[in-house]
């Protein structure tokens, strides 16, 4: 049965449509027909520059567009909790970014609308779409490290140094009020991976701190307010203990790790900053031996380098291209009845309350439950 194309607004800075654009052209039966910015002249522009038909600068004019079923809000999460709830009030399908929220009431406030709606409601965690990743979970979930025993996850990266800025659009991670941390933000990307792979969390423990205390910018300082390393002890629900370390300001970080163990082995991914499709290595072994056990290379199999309906290339470096894909392709198939769309609001919010149990964990020092 063929679908009518899904029409995609976009309402997001240069960034966010440099990033989305090719990833929903990479689709079929989707068609980006708006962008939405904040001023007319900035709206027009964009519209130029990508090629996009329409041009808002309005995002509750877009949201109430009966020819957009999809709104994609890829800007910081105070902005974006109007941008969802008016997409969500008008009845539209909606993607939205990571964090997923400012604090946990935008957080409920947004899932309890996403479920009064009905409608597909998907947030920006793409790790778990990664080819590598999705390979290694099949091979967990198939008993190749046989029980599992636990698990650790670390993205260690100089965004920010005293020496230099290395990411100048990220500076509002530096303001509380944006809902910001290394533990929020990338904090929140590894956290999705761990609930999808392991399950929900039962209980957490944090230590977080603020390191470096100016980035330079332009001639100048950004003074951030915002922990720039986070540490973070978890148990599961299942029983099984995790562990995260986000840090960005770790200059010769290793970039993106994470390892999991068990009775058999250990399987690992690695990449050499955020994890994408083109650079995400899998690793492993099934070797006891002490002291000397290799960890080898495993080849990604091709079954897990392409998307049904789906023209991103793998190996292609822009960022994200093949596993956000991969989530707007599950997007749309849901919308059009076919399959479920993940990570949806219900994870993001679960996510959202451990970021927060976390915080309250380093304030206060001790393991915080999350289900009493």
């Amino acid at each position: 049965m063929a679908f009518a194309p899904l029409r995609v607004g976009i309402i997001s800075a240069a960034w966010g449509a440099k990033a989305h654009l090719p990833a929903w052209r990479s689709l079929d039966g989707i068609e980006v027909t708006a962008i939405c910015t904040s001023r007319p002249e900035t709206a027009a522009k964009a519209a130029a520059d990508y090629g996009v038909a329409r041009a808002f600068h309005d995002f509750r004019e877009m949201a109430a567009d009966p020819e957009i079923d999809i709104v994609d809000c890829g800007t910081r999460p105070p902005l974006r909790y109007e941008m969802v709830m008016a997409a969500l009030g008008a009845g539209k399908h909606v993607y939205n970014g990571i964090p997923f929220a400012k604090d946990c009431a935008d957080a409920r406030a947004m899932t309890d609308a996403w479920r009064r709606a009905g409608t597909v409601a998907v947030v920006d965690a793409f790790m778990q779409a990664v080819p590598a990743m999705v390979q290694m979970k099949a091979m967990i979930d198939a008993g190749w490290i046989g029980d599992m025993f636990g698990a650790d996850v670390a993205f260690e990266v100089p965004l920010f140094s005293a020496a230099q800025t290395n990411v100048p659009g990220y500076v509002w991670f530096a303001d509380p009020a944006n809902g910001a941390s290394a533990g929020r933000n990338l904090g929140s990307h590894m956290l999705n991976l761990l609930v999808h792979f392991f399950g929900p969390v039962a209980s957490v423990a944090s230590d977080m701190s603020l390191a470096l205390k100016e980035w330079p910018l332009d001639g100048g300082f950004i003074r951030p307010e915002v922990p720039d390393r986070a540490s973070m002890l978890l148990r599961h629900t299942s029983g099984l203990p995790t562990r995260v370390e986000a840090n960005w300001c770790k200059i010769g970080g290793d970039g993106f790790r994470f390892s999991v163990w068990g009775s058999k082995g250990r399987i690992e991914a690695r990449a050499p900053v955020f994890p994408m499709a083109h650079d995400t290595l899998l690793f492993g072994t099934c070797d006891p031996a002490l002291g000397s056990a290799a960890i080898e290379e495993i080849a990604v199999e091709r079954e897990y380098l392409a998307v049904p309906g789906c023209h991103a290339v793998a190996d292609r470096p822009e960022t994200g291209l093949l596993a956000l894909a991969s989530i707007f392709a599950a997007m749309r198939d849901a919308i059009n009845g076919k399959g479920t769309a993940a990570p949806d609001f219900a994870q993001a919010l679960h996510v959202q309350e451990v970021v927060e149990a976390a915080v309250m964990a380093n304030s206060e020092r001790r393991w915080i439950d999350l289900f009493a």
